[in-house]
C-alpha cells in the first residue's frame, strides 16, 4: 500500500525497515500484516511528536457527523461577513458600484435618436401645456372651489367678494314673493303643463309654517330650461314680520354653481328616496350698502342647493327663526312628486298659482351664478341672477365687475 500523494520523494517501503521487532507488541495481535505494514508506513511519513498529522486526522479520531468538525461550507466567509456588518448597523456595498452615464450624456443620446417631426410635436404639446398653465394660474391662486351637488349644480366659493351693478338688477333683495299687479292666477295642472319637470312639494315643513301660494316665473332661458316653480311657507305673528321657507325649483339649461364666500358652503347628506347623495348647505348670502363692495352677510339666510333627477332646489330659510341646516335638511329629504287628485298637502290646499311677469324670483336678485356651459367655447360666464342682460357675460369681460377673476 502506497501513500505516495504525500510523499516528497520516492522511497522504498517495507515491514522491515521501519517495523523493528521490539515494535510488533504495539499492535494489536488481530492485524493483519497488511495491516501491520500500513501503520509503519504512516509513522514512516508522519510524525505525531511534531504535529506533523495526516489530513482530516482529528475529525476521523473524534465524532465525525459532528458539525463542529465538518469542512466549512461554500461562502461561509460572506455569510460572516454579512451578519457582522449587519449587527453592528455598518453599511456595506453589496455589489461593486456602476458607473452611470451623466444626464447630458443621455439627452444627447436620445435626441439624436428621437426624429424631427416627433420632437415638434413634443414641443407643441409643451407650448400648449405651458400655455395651459398660464390661463388657469389667476383661478386657483384666486381660491377657486367648486362644490358639486348634483350633475348640474353645485357651487364656486370665491375669497373675494363680486362687484354687482345693482342699475341691471331689482332693488328689492331678500323679500319673498313677487308683485303681482302683473300676475294672473292659472291651476296647478295648467302649471304642471308648461313646466319641463315635474312639480315637487315637501310633506314635511314646520308645524308652525303654513302654504302661503305657488309662484311660477318665466325664466331665464340663458341659464333655466322653461319656466320657474316657486312654494312659499310663511309663519307670521301680529306686528312681526313674517318669517319664510322657499323652495325654488328649475331644470338648468346648463350647469349652474351659485357663487358664495369660501368657508360658507359645506357638502351635507341628503336622502333621494330612500338612495344617499349630496347637498350643499349654504350659510347667509351676498350683499352691497350704496357703492361701497358686496360684503358676504351670514345671520338672515341659510340655504340648500339640492338636484333630483336633473331638477334643481334652492331652499332657503331664515336662520333667526330657528330655519338651520338640520330643518331645512329635513324639507329636502320630503321632497316628492305632485300629487294632482290629492285634496291636501302639508301646509294647507294647493289650488292655485300666480304667473308672474318676471323672469326670476326676486329673492335670489343679486346673487351670482356661474355658468359651466360645454358647447360655449368662451368657457365658463357669470350672470347676475335677475339682470336685464340678454347673454351672460365671459369670465374675461367680467374681471372688472368681479376682482378674484385675473
Amino acid at each position: 500500500m502506497s501513500m505516495s500523494e504525500f510523499e516528497e520523494h520516492p522511497i522504498d517501503i517495507n515491514a522491515e525497515t521501519f517495523c523493528l521487532p521490539n515494535m510488533e507488541g504495539l499492535f494489536p495481535a488481530d492485524f493483519s500484516l497488511d495491516e501491520v505494514e500500513f501503520a509503519c508506513e504512516l509513522d514512516a511519513l508522519f510524525s505525531p511528536e511534531q504535529e506533523e498529522l495526516p489530513p482530516l486526522f482529528v475529525q476521523t479520531l473524534v465524532e465525525p457527523e459532528d458539525a463542529r468538525f465538518q469542512s466549512l461550507e461554500q461562502g461561509f466567509e460572506l455569510k460572516t461577513r454579512a451578519a457582522v456588518m449587519r449587527r453592528l448597523r455598518l453599511k456595506r456595498r453589496i455589489a461593486p458600484p456602476l458607473s452611470r452615464p451623466s444626464l447630458k450624456v443621455v439627452l444627447s443620446g436620445r435626441m439624436a435618436s428621437i426624429s424631427r417631426p416627433l420632437l415638434a410635436f413634443c414641443a407643441s404639446c409643451f407650448f400648449i401645456m405651458l400655455l395651459t398653465v398660464v390661463v388657469t394660474a389667476p383661478t386657483f391662486a384666486s381660491g377657486l372651489t367648486y362644490l358639486l351637488s348634483g350633475t348640474h349644480s353645485g357651487v364656486l366659493m370665491v375669497n373675494t367678494p363680486p362687484l354687482i351693478s345693482t342699475a341691471k338688477v331689482p332693488n328689492a333683495k331678500h323679500v319673498p314673493g313677487v308683485s303681482r299687479t302683473e300676475g294672473q292666477m292659472i291651476t296647478v295642472p295648467q302649471a304642471q303643463q308648461r313646466l319641463h319637470f315635474p312639480l315637487s312639494v315637501p310633506s314635511y315643513v314646520p308645524t308652525r309654517y303654513n302654504q302661503s301660494d305657488l309662484y311660477m316665473y318665466e325664466g331665464d332661458n340663458t341659464w333655466v330650461d322653461g319656466p320657474i316653480i316657486v312654494a312659499e311657507y310663511t309663519y307670521s305673528l301680529p306686528g312681526v314680520a313674517p318669517k319664510h321657507i322657499t323652495i325654488c325649483e328649475f331644470k338648468p339649461q346648463q350647469t349652474v354653481f351659485l357663487v358664495v364666500k369660501d368657508g360658507a358652503a359645506r357638502q351635507i347628506p341628503v336622502n333621494h328616496n330612500g338612495s344617499s347623495d349630496s347637498a350643499i348647505f349654504v350659510e347667509g348670502h351676498w350683499t352691497q350698502f350704496g357703492n361701497a363692495s358686496s360684503t358676504w352677510v351670514y345671520n338672515d339666510r341659510s340655504e340648500i342647493i339640492d338636484e333630483n333627477n336633473g331638477v334643481v332646489f334652492w331652499i332657503v330659510g331664515d336662520p333667526s327663526d330657528g330655519i338651520n341646516n338640520a330643518e331645512l335638511t329635513s324639507v329636502a329629504n320630503s321632497l316628492h312628486e305632485f300629487d294632482l287628485h290629492a285634496n291636501h298637502h302639508i301646509g294647507g290646499r294647493l289650488d292655485r298659482v300666480i304667473q308672474s311677469g318676471e323672469d326670476t324670483p326676486s329673492l335670489f336678485a343679486h346673487d351670482v351664478i356661474s355658468l359651466e356651459n360645454p358647447d360655449n367655447n368662451d368657457g365658463p360666464s357669470f350672470k347676475v341672477v335677475g339682470s336685464t342682460s340678454e347673454q351672460p357675460l365671459s369670465r374675461n369681460v367680467l374681471s372688472s365687475q368681479f376682482p378674484f377673476i385675473n
